[in-house]
Formats: structure tokens, C-alpha cells, sequence
């Protein structure tokens, strides 16, 4: 294990019910009048939008523009329309509403607008603003997996980590939270579980990380099935949102590991959706952990079960248990949603496990984890999802 970490993250959150109406407050401390919107289409047709700007309306604040976002991943071209029509309406603050493209694209436009350049560029560090910081608030919505609340983008090409990334607020309210389909909640829940997981076994116990990934692992085991269940059911929607958020600071400060390399790699190579790949690859990384990890993964149990169920399991049992309670919770999800949790259940032949675990290897969540994951343990891993 490191001896060492860094932590650093000013995002503000704001979260439970009425969180839309502290909009106007958060906007008039930053001194912003006229906010660009940059939405999902689903939040737009949803009526999510139309909820926002209401709010707005009543503290006479001036909708600058919207700009409907109805990509499927982020796109870096996107980020550069958003600037230029941020900058042709003259607007003075950005309001994002939907899932990661959205939210990711409203990062990278404000990161080109403070540092005032128009590409994203291999980075890691505070980064030095060349004009005005420009406020940024994000409200998540269930299609998400809480990459909003992290300062960093990542392409196939570019790894960017700048203070110009992390939002200023994140907005978690209930009314925006009843939004997305079955699976899409179901999917981007596991996805935050293993920002989560991996943060956590990726991490020194002293660090301030792992309060924030025990918190959304104990989010997510209490809360995700039954907000799958029930899209109605406003106090685990909400909890799933938030937890996302949760999850996506933890994972921010340790983007290392097993799940995430795999679950990228699978995608990469397949075109399948990355926030499914997670169901698959989240069992057999927590697998392969023992070989270094075993005793965050039994300490996890914690969090999965709390404190009664955890003291009524014998010690010797508590490592294998949480395995088991991870592996019964993507069961129960993918009866719900039909999400799956076999590589046999998808479209991915065995022909491709070879690029995959190439793919996988070559990944920073792969090169830095705690101990670097090799193109032969990704092919154990993947005939172990299989």
C-alpha cells in the first residue's frame, strides 16, 4: 500500500427537498445574472428543464440560452460549440441538468472558457486560470454515475485533471432525481458502485477518500435495488443520486482499478455502453483484490450490511460474504432491469477477450492502481465474467 495522498475538492452540495430553489442564491453569490442551460434532451422532454428555469424565473435571473445535448457520450467538439454560444449570448454562469455527457461537457466548456483555450490537453495539476472563473452548477440526474463532482475529463487520448473541472454546486433534488428508465438507473448505480469499490481498495485508510466511498457503498446496498424497483420512491432516488455524487469525489482522488480498466477496455473495443460494462467486471475485481487487498474488501462488509449483520458474521466469513452480497445485488438488479451481469449474456465473443485485456492493460486506471494489473490477469478476469 502507498503512504502516501493528496485530497482536494470544493464542491459544494446541495441536496433534499427544495434543492432547486437555492439556485438563485448559489448564482447570486457568484454574481451570475444570466446562465447558459445546458441539458439532456430526456430532462428537456421530461419537463426536468422547465422545472429549473421556473425557479429562476421567480429571482428575476435572465435565461442567457439553452443548449440541448443529445449525445451519448461526452464529445470534446460539443464542449467547443458550448463555448462559443456561452460566449455569443454572453452569458455569466453555466447550469447543466441530465447525465455524465452532459455534465462532462459542461466541465470541459467551462475548462476552455477559464483557461481560455479551445482543446483538451494532458494536464494534471491545479492548472493556471487565464480569465475569470466561470460558476458552474450541475444537478445529476439518475442517468449519471457522479463523474460530475470530479476534476478530471478522460478521452481514449487525454487524462485531464484541473481545479477548473470541479463544479462549484451539484444540485440533488427529488423532483429531478424521478427521471430516468429502469435500466438506465440501474446501470449508471452499479457504474457509481464501482467508482465506489474501487476507489476504496485503491486508497490509504487515512485518507479522507475513504469516507466518501464507504459512504456511497452504504448509500448504494441500502438504496439502488429499491430505487430500480420504484421510480417513485423519492428518498432512495434521491440517496442514489447523491451516493453517485459520493462516489464520483472518491473516485476522482484514486481513478485506479480492476473494474474500471476492464469495464473501459470492454467498451472500447465492443461499442457496448460502459455503464453496463461495470455489472461484469465489478464481481471478479473484487475477486482478484484479495491478492492485496483482502482486508479493505472484508472490511467493506460494513458498509454493505451495517454494524449488526457485520458483528453476526464470523470473521473468517466476512471477506467471501461481501463478494456474495455485491454478486446477489446485481442478480436482483439485472431481474428488474435486465441489465447483465455474464459476458455470455451479451453480444462479446471470446474472439475479442484478447484486445479487451490489451485495451485494459494500457489504461491508467490499470498502470497505477495499487498493484499494476497485467494483460494475462485481464484475461483471467474475463473468462472469470464469462
Amino acid at each position: 500500500m502507498r503512504k502516501y495522498f493528496e485530497f482536494q475538492n470544493g464542491v459544494k452540495i446541495n441536496c433534499g427537498e427544495n434543492a432547486l430553489s437555492t439556485i438563485p442564491t448559489e448564482l447570486a453569490y457568484y454574481g451570475a445574472k444570466k446562465p447558459l442551460f445546458l441539458v439532456s434532451s430526456a430532462s428537456q422532454k421530461l419537463g426536468v428543464v422547465a422545472k429549473v428555469k421556473n425557479v429562476i424565473n421567480t429571482a428575476s435571473v435572465k435565461e442567457g440560452g439553452t443548449y440541448e445535448y443529445d449525445k451519448t457520450v461526452f464529445q470534446e467538439e460539443e464542449a467547443r460549440k458550448i463555448k462559443a454560444v456561452y460566449t455569443d449570448k454572453k452569458c455569466d454562469a453555466i447550469i447543466a441538468i441530465g447525465g455524465d455527457p452532459v455534465l462532462e461537457s459542461a466541465k470541459c466548456a467551462r475548462l476552455f472558457l477559464t483557461e481560455d483555450c479551445d482543446e483538451l490537453v494532458p494536464m494534471v495539476g491545479i492548472g493556471n486560470a487565464k480569465t475569470k472563473e466561470i460558476p458552474l452548477i450541475v444537478i445529476p440526474t439518475e442517468s449519471g454515475t457522479g463523474k460530475e463532482a470530479g476534476g478530471y475529463l478522460e478521452t481514449n487520448e487525454t487524462y485531464v485533471s484541473s481545479r477548473s473541472l470541479v463544479p462549484n454546486v451539484v444540485i440533488i433534488d427529488e423532483e429531478v432525481a424521478l427521471t430516468a428508465p429502469t435500466r438506465t438507473v440501474a446501470a449508471c448505480g452499479v457504474a457509481a458502485l464501482a467508482n465506489a469499490i474501487d476507489a476504496y481498495l485503491n486508497t490509504e485508510e487515512e485518507s479522507p477518500i475513504e469516507i466518501y466511498a464507504e459512504k456511497a457503498i452504504r448509500l448504494l446496498s441500502k438504496h439502488l435495488l429499491k430505487a430500480v424497483e420504484n421510480g417513485e420512491d423519492e428518498d432512495s432516488c434521491r440517496a442514489t443520486v447523491l451516493a453517485g455524487t459520493l462516489a464520483g469525489i472518491a473516485y476522482a482522488e484514486a481513478p485506479y482499478g480492476a473494474a474500471h480498466a476492464l469495464a473501459k477496455g470492454m467498451a472500447d473495443v465492443t461499442g457496448e455502453p460502459l455503464e453496463e460494462m461495470y455489472a461484469l467486471t465489478l464481481v471478479p475485481s473484487l475477486e482478484s483484490a484479495l491478492k492485496y487487498a483482502q482486508k479493505r474488501v472484508k472490511n467493506m462488509l460494513l458498509a454493505i450490511v451495517g454494524a449488526d449483520e457485520y458483528a453476526d458474521t464470523p470473521n473468517a466469513e466476512r471477506t467471501q460474504r461481501t463478494i456474495k452480497e455485491i454478486a446477489t445485488l446485481l442478480e436482483k438488479l439485472r431481474e428488474i432491469s435486465n441489465i447483465p451481469t455474464k459476458i455470455s449474456q451479451t453480444k462479446i465473443n471470446r474472439e475479442d477477450f484478447g484486445k479487451i485485456a490489451e485495451a485494459a492493460s494500457n489504461t491508467r486506471a490499470a498502470i497505477a492502481a495499487f498493484a499494476p494489473i497485467t494483460k494475462d490477469d485481464f484475461l483471467a478476469l474475463l473468462n472469470a465474467a464469462y
